[in-house]
């Protein structure tokens, strides 16, 4: 997964820009830390629980070789980060969109898809 640096964007929720560093770094270490425990992310596929499910998938669109092309919207508001962004996914251009509800500085409740459904990149 690609991406590019936050630093010249202002007013980015501090984890929404840990993510994008930590993409752009390639330390997906560093990502998976930012998942609290007891996190759930929400996608069409079924529910994500806990920093070992969320590891797994996000291993798997890594090796996808997901690209970040553009944040074509973007807002937060205290705990909460909206987003939906253009990416490339197995060389086809998506839009995805993602809610995240920030807890103890981690992403604690994560809700998103790729705009055209219920897609299955694997």
């Amino acid at each position: 997964m690609t991406a590019t640096s936050t630093a010249t964007t202002p007013d980015v929720h501090p984890v929404f820009a840990a993510m994008a560093e930590a993409t752009a770094r390639g330390d997906f270490e560093a990502l998976v830390e930012l998942y609290h425990p007891d996190a759930e992310w929400a996608r069409f596929q079924g529910v994500l629980r806990g920093r070992a499910e969320i590891r797994e998938v996000l291993e798997r669109y890594w090796a996808l070789g997901v690209e970040f092309v553009s944040m074509d919207e973007y807002i937060h508001s205290g705990d909460t980060i909206m987003t939906r962004s253009t990416m490339t996914i197995k060389g086809t251009t998506e839009v995805a969109f993602g809610a995240y509800v920030v807890k103890d500085g981690m992403l604690w409740r994560i809700f998103g898809a790729v705009e055209g459904g219920a897609v299955s990149f694997w």
